[in-house]
């Protein structure tokens, strides 16, 4: 059982590789990263200058890059919105799932970048999604990984580790799968 990462549009290869290592240590399975696939013409909302994670999901899983894969998690640097909301970090099907580093960066905010800031944002978002493909819910605890993000600051607060609920779930599958 393994995870691929496939890189969507352009991505800085580092922001894809630091992901890898914490994948791998907190799923307990290989990580690879895969071919860059290029943008979905079709998810592009010009008027928002966002791309619809929805469609996004959709053409990650028509790829023939995740053949063979356990789980797959597209990293894109693009912003991604869902109909009804500003804006998402990411977003997650049976065992596909999306993120976005665009709103992960301090320069997003206007602030100096902080790698390591970015970094942890990043495999917090990239966990968040892939624990949804192994069928966990969003959770109350603030602090767990699982816990819906609407600001960078929710983010920032929950880390990149699950609850003592969660943990266990989707280390022994009991979570189900969506």
């Amino acid at each position: 059982m393994s995870i691929i990462l496939i890189p969507i549009g352009k991505v800085n290869p580092a922001d894809i590789t630091m992901l890898e290592e914490p994948l791998e240590a907190v799923f307990s399975r290989a990580v690879v990263t895969g071919k860059r696939i290029a943008l979905p013409a079709a998810a592009r909302n010009a008027a928002r200058n966002q791309y619809d994670a929805e469609v996004m999901l959709e053409f990650l899983s028509l790829s023939g890059e995740t053949a063979g894969y356990d789980r797959v998690l597209g990293v894109t640097d693009v912003d991604l919105y869902l109909p009804g909301m500003n804006f998402v970090f990411g977003l997650a099907g049976r065992r596909n799932a999306v993120i976005s580093l665009h709103r992960l960066r301090q320069s997003f905010y206007g602030l100096p970048e902080d790698t390591e800031v970015f970094r942890r944002r990043a495999i917090v978002e990239a966990v968040h999604e892939l624990g949804h493909t192994f069928g966990l819910p969003h959770c109350e605890d603030p602090r767990c990984v699982m816990h819906f993000s609407n600001t960078i600051a929710e983010t920032d607060r929950k880390g990149p580790a699950f609850c003592t609920v969660c943990h266990p779930r989707v280390k022994t599958g009991e979570a189900g799968r969506r």
